[in-house]
């Protein structure tokens, strides 16, 4: 029987949106730029995540100037990337909403007596603000920043089963991304689920989730099996 859950937080219960990619055209623009702003902010995102897993740990706002740095530098752009990433730095501090699904299947876990957690790899400070600006109250929070580790390492997901003494058999890791929801739980041997809410999902994956949900709600299917 599952009691307890780990939730991802962007893109799994906060809405992102599309402001990356507005924010990313400020900064092309503000340089004198042309280049494409989605093949940018791709780019850009995977370097992130390339840096996020070597040493040493820095904070994501840090991660951002460092590696906008990096691509700056890869595009022959003479500008101060400590400066230019101000668009942003803004975003983890702007407007994000809750999906609609979030607080009745919160309130429905709180009645089935299911303890949650959020682990999402972000700053801590940034988070907050997203939870506070839309109401959200998580007994329990774990972050990138304040545990010194990113997903996909296997310490991310081990060091919040340890703080919560959480067994692994016992505890569901829901989420949105493939290798960071999914494959880095199952690594530790923890169940997954993928919430596939544009059902994206290919079948042919290498990456096999425990359970797919289209809609936070059919979580509590899983749990009453």
């Amino acid at each position: 029987m599952y009691k307890n859950i780990i939730f991802d937080c962007f893109g799994t219960l906060i809405d992102t949106g599309s402001g990356s990619v507005e924010a990313v055209k400020k900064i092309l623009d503000s340089v004198g730029c042309d280049a494409d702003a989605k093949a940018f902010y791709s780019e850009w995102k995977s370097l992130k995540k390339k840096l996020m897993l070597e040493a040493p740990f820095f904070s994501e706002k840090d991660l951002f100037k460092i590696s906008l740095g990096k691509m700056f530098d890869a595009y022959g752009i003479n500008a101060d990337a400590d400066v230019e990433v101000k668009p942003m730095i803004d975003i983890l501090f702007g407007v994000r909403n809750v999906f609609p699904d979030v607080v009745e299947t919160l309130n429905m876990l709180d009645d089935m007596g299911i303890k949650y957690a959020i682990g999402s790899t972000t700053d801590t400070d940034s988070l907050m603000h997203f939870l506070d600006s839309n109401n959200l109250t998580f007994a329990r929070i774990h972050t990138s920043e304040d545990m010194r580790v990113y997903k996909p390492a296997a310490g991310f997901y081990q060091t919040i089963l340890d703080q919560e003494g959480w067994d692994v058999t016992e505890t569901l890791f829901v989420g949105d991304n493939l290798i960071d929801d999914v494959a880095g739980p199952k690594g530790v041997g923890m169940k997954a689920v993928l919430l596939d809410r544009k059902n994206q999902y290919e079948p042919d994956s290498d990456i096999k989730p425990d359970y797919i949900i289209s809609t936070l709600k059919e979580l509590i299917q899983i749990i009453e099996r």
